[in-house]
């Protein structure tokens, strides 16, 4: 049976608010669940910080002098010991996903290692892997809705530069075939994939800021869309995080655009308390 959490999804907009600016960051924000929810949701909210901590191996890996994002769910500490060679062969009891250890045992046991996109590419192939697996049905939408998008965009910036993109599309199903071989404008997928030709309109958009924005508010209602019927679950909790996610960006990309995403957060919390009559009559008006 689903958790609700309906003291923690109504605070939100508190939580959020400090004279209209973003009061916390995500880091705290996730510090903050792991008080308040079960273990198995807070694992559910782990697997979004998982990029980060690519980046901070990554970062060891490759970069003389490495930077680390405390967003990642890992240390310092922990990263570095599984980034030392020596360190990593006798480490016992390691705690980060199977497919980030073996990602590093064929670091370290190849004569010659990947570059650094290929090894990021092998990263995220693997990420979107594991997050299938979760069980969590708003998850499974998450990582459909995602892949599409991001698929999209490799294929067509493939076709814009007259690059071979195989490699970066994530799947082998019909959908990534004609991605990677369909010479088509809609690459035969017009029925298949909806807001198909938005997204080829979007990726024709010469502003980059401005195709930027506008994908990133498709990405927020999809979110919409994938938890509108879920008001105090987990899924909700995690739709949030990704949505502070893009807030956060674009306050470091263009300030002004995101203040106008954070103000589109702060609105869309205090109006998704306006349940329907059918929800009311089933469990109560909220306290």
């Amino acid at each position: 049976m689903a958790r609700n959490y309906y003291c923690l999804v109504a605070g939100l907009p508190d939580l959020i608010m400090e004279h209209r600016k973003l009061a916390f960051s995500s880091v705290a924000f996730r510090e903050l669940l792991q008080e308040d929810i079960h273990p198995q949701d807070n694992n559910l909210v782990s697997l979004f910080f998982l990029p980060f901590d690519h980046n901070n191996i990554l970062s060891r890996l490759y970069d003389e002098k490495p930077v680390f994002d405390n967003h990642g769910n890992y240390t310092a500490e922990e990263v570095e010991e599984v980034t030392d060679k020596k360190s990593f062969e006798v480490a016992e009891n390691l705690t980060m996903p199977a497919y980030i250890i073996t990602f590093l045992e064929d670091y370290f046991g190849d004569d010659e290692q990947p570059s650094r996109v290929s090894a990021e590419r092998t990263l995220t192939k693997s990420y979107y892997k594991y997050l299938q697996k979760s069980g969590n049905q708003f998850m499974n939408e998450y990582v459909r809705n995602e892949l599409t998008l991001r698929n999209v965009l490799t294929a067509l910036n493939g076709r814009k530069y007259d690059m071979d993109v195989s490699d970066d599309i994530i799947g082998e199903g019909d959908i990534e075939h004609a991605l990677k071989k369909s010479r088509a404008r809609d690459f035969g997928l017009a029925n298949d994939i909806d807001n198909l030709e938005s997204i080829i309109h979007l990726h024709e958009t010469p502003n980059l800021l401005d195709r930027e924005m506008k994908l990133d508010l498709m990405r927020w209602h999809s979110l919409d869309e994938a938890t509108f019927f879920n008001y105090f679950s987990i899924e909700k909790v995690l739709a949030f995080i990704v949505k502070v996610f893009i807030v956060e960006r674009w306050i470091s990309l263009d300030e002004e655009r995101g203040k106008e995403l954070f103000k589109r957060l702060i609105t869309d919390l205090e109006n998704s308390y306006e349940f329907s009559e059918e929800f009311i009559l089933s469990h109560g008006t909220k306290k």
